[in-house]
C-alpha cells in the first residue's frame, strides 16, 4: 500500500525524542516503516531529519491511506488562538481537501477533544468524504503510549539536582473545547490557585492566561526536564473521558515528581497505585505535598508497582505494530 504520513499544520522536522509533543507516535510510526517494506512510505509537511519536510500534494493524491497525527488540533478551535493564525492554517489544510476524498484516513491521537467528530467538522469543515476514517488513540495501548515517554527520559542524561520545588505543571489551559464550548475542566483554577499561594513553590510552564504567573511558555519537554528534576510533586488532569490517563503521569515517574491525581482521574486505576494519590481539594493536595516531602516511601513504593506493569520500549512498538496493521486490514 502506499501510506502518506501527513502533518497537515505545522512543519515537522523530526529529529529527536522528547522535542516534538507526539514523538511516541513518531517513533512507532519510524519502527513500523523500518520493518514493513512492502509498503511505499511518502510524507506531506514532515521528514525525518532537521530538513526536508515539504507540503508534496502529491504525496496525499497518490496515497491509499492518509496518517494524519494531530498536534493538539482542538486549540485551533477553542478561542485559544488569534483567528488570523486560525485562518492562516485552514487556508492551507483546505488545499488538500479534494485528495482527502475517498482516501482512507488513520488518525492519531493523544488528546480526549481530538477525534473524529472533531477532525470532521472542525479541521475539515464537512468538507471531506474519506472512504473510511479510522483512530489510533494513545490509550489504545498497554498503560497508554505515552509509557514510552518513561523511557525515552530515562535515556536521556542529565546532571543530578537536588529538589527544591514543591510543585512542577507542564500543560495548557483546557477550559474551552472545539468550538470555545466550556468544557468544565478544573484545572485552570486549580494551577491558577497553586501559582499564588505563597507557601507552596511552584513552576507552572506551558500555555496559560496572564492571570497565571508562567516560568516559560511552551517549550520541547527536553527543555522542561530540569524543572521537573528539582521538584516534588505535579497533579493529573484529564477531562471528557476520566477513564483515560495522560504523559504527564509516565513523565514525572521518570523524574521522581510524585504524581497526584485530581479527583476521578484515572477511575480503572491503570497507572495509580495508591487511592492516596487522589486529592480532592486544594488543601488536600497542599497537605499531601508536605508529606511527600518529609519521606520518599510513597515515591518508592508508587514507582516500584508502576516499573512492574510497564512495558518496554520494544514491546510499545510491536504494539503499536499490531494496532496500525489491524487498521489496515479493516
Amino acid at each position: 500500500m502506499k501510506i502518506c504520513f501527513a502533518s497537515l499544520r505545522k512543519k515537522i522536522n523530526y529529529t529527536d525524542v522528547l522535542e516534538y509533543g507526539m514523538d511516541v507516535f513518531y517513533e512507532c510510526f519510524r519502527h513500523y516503516k523500518d520493518n514493513n517494506k512492502e509498503h511505499e512510505f511518502t510524507y506531506y509537511n514532515f521528514a525525518w531529519g532537521s530538513k526536508g519536510a515539504e507540503r508534496d500534494i502529491n504525496a496525499l493524491k497518490h496515497a491509499d491511506i492518509v496518517v494524519f497525527p494531530a498536534v493538539q488540533e482542538f486549540i485551533y478551535f477553542a478561542d485559544a488562538m488569534h483567528p488570523r493564525d486560525v485562518e492562516k492554517s485552514q487556508a492551507e489544510i483546505r488545499k488538500t481537501y479534494e485528495y482527502l476524498n475517498g482516501k482512507d484516513i488513520i488518525l492519531l491521537t493523544q488528546d480526549r477533544g481530538v477525534n473524529e467528530e472533531m477532525v470532521m467538522q472542525y479541521t475539515f469543515e464537512e468538507q471531506v468524504k474519506p472512504k473510511s476514517f479510522q483512530t489510533i488513540d494513545e490509550m489504545d495501548f498497554t498503560m497508554c503510549l505515552q509509557g514510552l515517554k518513561y523511557h525515552y527520559i530515562k535515556n536521556y542524561f542529565r546532571f543530578p539536582v537536588e529538589k527544591k520545588t514543591d510543585f512542577v505543571y507542564w500543560g495548557s489551559d483546557k477550559s474551552k473545547t472545539a468550538g470555545g464550548v466550556k468544557s468544565n475542566d478544573e484545572r485552570l483554577e486549580i494551577i491558577k490557585s497553586i501559582s499564588k499561594n505563597e507557601e507552596v513553590s511552584s513552576t507552572i510552564i506551558g500555555r496559560w492566561p496572564k492571570s497565571i504567573r508562567i516560568e516559560r511558555k511552551w517549550v520541547p519537554l527536553k527543555e522542561t526536564l530540569g524543572y521537573l528534576d528539582q521538584s516534588y510533586s505535579t497533579l493529573c488532569f484529564n477531562w471528557i473521558d476520566q477513564t483515560a490517563v495522560t504523559g504527564r503521569y509516565h513523565e514525572a515517574m521518570a523524574c521522581d515528581v510524585f504524581p497526584f491525581v485530581w479527583k476521578d482521574y484515572d477511575t480503572n486505576d491503570i497507572l495509580i497505585t495508591d487511592e492516596w494519590q487522589r486529592c480532592f481539594t486544594k488543601d488536600e493536595l497542599y497537605d499531601k505535598i508536605k508529606d511527600i516531602k518529609k519521606s520518599d516511601y510513597r515515591m518508592i513504593v508508587a514507582k516500584t508497582d508502576f516499573l512492574k506493569r510497564l512495558p518496554s520500549e520494544k514491546d510499545y512498538y510491536k504494539e503499536f505494530e499490531t494496532v496500525f496493521n489491524k487498521c489496515l486490514k479493516s
